[in-house]
């Protein structure tokens, strides 16, 4: 079954879309005019006032519906920034996303309405069975008929009787209601306002060919780097360990003390070699995610930072190829905090619902961070492999919040 809000959110939301119904009304009858009358001018500026004042009550209304429905509600307009009033009508006119506006203003004020009315009337016919007992004690010949002329309360047993089995029945039957009218009434918004199927479709599979993309690029760009660290470490090290175990060969006999001390070097190579390839092991997947896991792993980069940070970590069990992946992404944010913000505190966030981990890194630095930095493109890419997102806000002053998604199996 759907997810949607609680009762109560459900209720405050059938309260908003009825009072927004009244401009709402209003908008709908100022575009049919405004489109009627357009060719004799005064159309004009009524399309001027009511085109923009709906998208702004449809974008009210789509937060009422990501509320109740607990998914977003997006929808793209056609640009109109800089044309001309002419040119803006017409473009306004072409497009689809507006003409669903007014189709939703219609079955808004109409279904829509009667949906959130009805919701609200079952809601307070409990608290109206209540009231009705006052009434009845206070003015027992007027209100003693609840149900009509069939059902005449005469004693305060039977008018008990009555607002306690009426406050029952409508408390039960709102709360067997609530739920699914706001589903039908707040779907029905979603769908009208929200981008049709065949556009989510498109849009996904855009969003999947650049997540893609990324991922390759990030995938290739850390095989480089592995390529180039065992290039530049390790293999130069076993290369000089190759010619002093060479040199010691040649020499053994002739001159052991030199043999001696060439193997010694020999065996100090060896070791840094070893050091340089956990080094790189490291970089591909930290032993400590395994040793510790995640959170601990993080608290300990964040332990060794030079300022202080506010730490709420809770991330579920992930996979090792996106735990390491979110370990990584988290490090770079805390390393560009150390290096660059000039923070005196940060926080790192991690928390995860039914199918998204969520993951804030914030402080509160000078700002202005860079978002096309190879840092946070690489962290952007490494997130993208498992259709992972990240946002940046990052004013002059700060403070600066990187803000990551990803989506998790529970």
């Amino acid at each position: 079954m759907q997810s949607t809000a609680d009762r109560p959110q459900i209720m405050l939301a059938h309260f908003v879309a009825i009072l927004l119904s009244v401009p709402t009304l209003a908008m709908f009858v100022l575009i049919i005019v405004g489109t009627a009358t357009s060719p004799l001018g005064v159309g004009i500026l009524l399309l001027l006032i009511a085109v923009p004042t709906t998208r702004l009550l449809a974008t009210g209304q789509r937060g009422l519906a990501k509320v109740v429905l607990r998914e977003p509600v997006l929808q793209d307009y056609r640009d109109t920034a800089g044309l001309g009033l002419l040119t803006r009508i017409q473009r306004w006119a072409g497009d689809p996303a507006r003409w669903r506006d007014v189709l939703w203003e219609l079955c808004s004020v109409t279904l829509g309405f009667t949906l959130s009315v009805l919701s609200i009337a079952l809601f307070l016919y409990p608290i109206w069975s209540i009231v009705w007992f006052g009434l009845w004690k206070g003015l027992p010949d007027i209100f003693d008929t609840p149900y009509g002329d069939s059902l005449r309360v005469t004693s305060t047993a039977g008018a008990v009787a009555v607002s306690a089995s009426g406050f029952l029945v409508g408390a039960l039957l709102w709360w067997a209601t609530a739920k699914p009218i706001g589903r039908w009434r707040f779907g029905l918004d979603a769908y009208l306002l929200g981008l049709s199927r065949r556009e989510v479709l498109a849009r996904r599979v855009e969003q999947v060919t650049v997540s893609r993309a990324q991922g390759a690029d990030a995938a290739a760009a850390e095989l480089r780097r592995v390529e180039r660290d065992l290039h530049d470490g390790a293999q130069a090290r076993l290369v000089a360990l190759g010619m002093n175990l060479g040199l010691a060969a040649e020499l053994i006999e002739n001159d052991p003390a030199a043999a001696r001390q060439l193997l010694l070097e020999a065996r100090d190579n060896s070791g840094v070699a070893l050091q340089d390839i956990r080094s790189v092991v490291r970089g591909i997947h930290p032993p400590v995610l395994a040793d510790r896991g995640l959170a601990d792993a993080i608290r300990a980069v964040a332990v060794g930072m030079p300022i202080e940070f506010e730490l709420d970590l809770r991330p579920p069990q992930l996979p090792p190829p996106l735990e390491s992946a979110v370990y990584f992404g988290v490090a770079e944010c805390l390393a560009n905090i150390g290096k660059h913000s000039g923070a005196s505190t940060g926080w790192v966030s991690i928390v995860a619902d039914e199918a998204v981990i969520h993951i804030v890194v914030g402080d509160n630095g000078t700002g202005g961070a860079d978002l096309h930095g190879s840092g946070l493109q690489g962290v952007a890419g490494r997130l993208a492999v498992f259709d992972g997102t990240m946002q940046v806000s990052s004013p002059r002053g700060g403070p600066t919040i990187v803000t990551m998604e990803v989506p998790c199996a529970q």
